[in-house]
């Protein structure tokens, strides 16, 4: 497939090849994505990271405050960031507080604030900056390749982390991105952070990068090429959806990671889907085991965490798309609601207002369960597909939700896209949506990648942990990278798996056939895009060669949990711990 030579990308030059290993730090601004990122990078490294860096983006992190003499506050959002980070990381991270002042109105409210009021902030959020420990702890290993994963915009700290990759690690160091490179990262990151990034680029060739995308961004690739290529494209004609419809159905789905994890990974009879709740089952069990082994307590509240963590995450998504995305008055539905007929608006807000009022009542939820008796999550979630139902349309599956005929003319990049169809077909379904598959593509890149841009950390199986969950007592912690894998793996005559072969080596051939990995750029040959192969059609049969990807994705999110946890001392090496603060 017109492949580059790989092995060219690693030139170790004037390093040793034994003198030591290869590690990976993250920085990230903590979404959902972003944590199945940072699990699924510790399934598929040897090691822990290095350092995790929390990106803090005062666009998602802060609120305005108006009421009170404080003027801005953490957000309900920024909460839930630290909710994943005290839940899968231990609650131990690196801050990276936002410095990208006077940004305009690209960046909403947060494109006022001037750089003493960023800089206010911190006691929002009852953090001071780190940027500097999270410096200090990459350049302290002085690895032999440092991969960096960068999943979050950089908001006016490019300049300081390339001039510390440079300066203080590049003499010793090859240094391998792995980026998604979305819209939202690309807006809240300063022209300086891109120029900053490109000059590290240009002054060495130790530096190189993968980056993936979902649709047209891009942090150094000229021009971008979205991942999924011309496969999935991000409009769609009605004429189109019905000619193609396994294309479509993954345009969309592309939209959700849990729909992207459950419909594309692989399925067998009575086997449950390797969804999000899938996921999240898995690492509550194992931390269950684990604490019946050590004879403790103390992983309880954890495991309790990742349930409640999963029902948290489900009504918030519910709630946030009932009332603010496909709500029955929404503007840029309206041709949506115009091709479903006149006669279907008062059914919609009558089946709305039902499923509203019930999520209002749920404990918890400001109205108490008092005020319904017998009210529940089912309850609220059975409304809320019956709502969604009504938009199903004359052709059967939501085609009108997201097709440009029902685009508004006036704005016709305000009007229903791919993302609504998506939400619909969650809510009708009664799953959760979870936000778009973005990062979760860096995952993807590093399976499919990792064994060839760098061999030897390909080639280690992750070492086996000691856990000691803050007791005198350890519990030795096997690798697990491939067993999940093993029940359609497995060659013949073979009835155990050692778990000793890394995630990043256990694909088919034709699996890895179905992407390519180019040069990005004219001007940087170390910058390299992944994207599908062009001429693929999504058919069902693309559909089984995706699957193994897309299950040793999942599989990789639940085995790094595990790992994290497992990691031996009280306080976890990535970051600085802080639990309830």
């Amino acid at each position: 497939h017109n492949q580059v030579d790989r092995r060219k990308l690693l030139q170790m030059a004037s390093v040793p090849m034994g003198r030591g290993d290869s590690q990976w730090a993250w920085l990230g601004d903590m979404e959902l994505d972003d944590t199945l990122l940072g699990l699924g990078a510790a399934g598929i490294f040897p090691t822990p990271p290095l350092a995790v860096g929390f990106l803090v983006n005062a666009a998602h992190c802060a609120e305005k405050n108006s009421g009170d003499d404080v003027v801005m506050k953490a957000s309900e959002m920024y909460r839930e960031k630290r909710v994943f980070l005290d839940t899968f990381f231990r609650g131990s991270f690196f801050a990276v507080l936002d410095r990208y002042a006077k940004a305009g109105k690209s960046r909403g409210w947060v494109g006022d604030l001037t750089a003493e009021e960023l800089a206010r902030l911190g006691v929002a959020y009852g953090l001071t900056d780190e940027l500097s420990e999270w410096i200090e702890r990459v350049v302290d290993s002085q690895p032999s390749v440092l991969h960096l994963l960068l999943s979050g915009p950089l908001i006016g700290r490019g300049r300081e982390v390339c001039q510390a990759l440079r300066e203080r690690l590049l003499d010793k160091t090859q240094i391998v991105f792995w980026t998604y490179a979305g819209s939202f990262n690309l807006t809240h990151s300063s022209e300086e952070d891109r120029q900053s990034l490109r000059d590290l680029f240009e002054s060495s060739p130790r530096v190189s990068m993968v980056e993936t995308t979902l649709k047209s961004g891009s942090w150094l690739c000229d021009p971008s090429r979205p991942f999924w290529g011309q496969a999935c494209p991000t409009a769609w004609t009605l004429e189109e959806a019905k000619t193609n419809a396994v294309g479509f159905d993954m345009s969309t789905d592309i939209q959700s990671v849990n729909m992207f994890l459950e419909e594309y990974s692989s399925t067998t009879d009575g086997s449950p889907k390797r969804g999000l709740r899938w996921i999240f089952q898995q690492i509550a069990e194992a931390r269950e085991r684990e604490a019946s082994e050590l004879g403790v307590s103390s992983l309880g509240a954890r495991t309790t965490s990742v349930a409640q963590l999963l029902q948290e995450l489900e009504l918030r998504s519910l709630t946030t798309n009932l009332t603010a995305m496909v709500n029955p008055s929404s503007g840029s539905m309206g041709k949506v609601r115009e091709a479903l007929g006149a006669a279907e608006q008062a059914q919609l807000e009558a089946a709305h207002r039902k499923a509203v009022e019930l999520l209002e009542v749920l404990p918890g939820r400001g109205g108490g369960s008092s005020s319904a008796p017998g009210a529940s999550v089912q309850e609220a979630t059975r409304a809320a597909q019956a709502y969604a139902e009504l938009y199903r349309g004359q052709h059967g599956d939501f085609h009108e939700a997201g097709c440009v005929e029902c685009f508004p003319k006036d704005k016709p990049y305000s009007g229903p896209r791919l993302d609504k169809r998506c939400i619909l077909r969650c809510m009708a379904q009664g799953q959760l949506q979870g936000g778009p598959t973005a990062d979760l593509l860096v995952i993807l890149a590093l399976l499919l990648h990792l064994h060839s841009i760098d061999p030897a950390v390909a080639a280690a199986a992750p070492s086996p942990a000691r856990s000691a969950a803050g007791s005198a007592v350890e519990v030795e912690v096997p690798p697990v990278c491939c067993s999940l894998l093993c029940a359609s793996n497995m060659p013949a005559g073979e009835t155990s798996c050692t778990g000793q072969v890394p995630l990043c080596r256990s694909l088919p051939s034709e699996t890895e056939a179905l992407f390519r990995l180019q040069p990005g750029s004219a001007t940087l040959p170390y910058v390299l895009m992944t994207d599908l192969v062009p001429g693929t059609e999504m058919n069902e049969g693309a559909k089984m060669a995706l699957a193994p990807l897309v299950d040793a994705a999942a599989i990789a999110a639940v085995c790094g949990a595990r790992r994290l946890q497992a990691t031996a001392g009280s306080t976890a090496p990535w970051g600085l711990p802080r639990i309830g603060s």
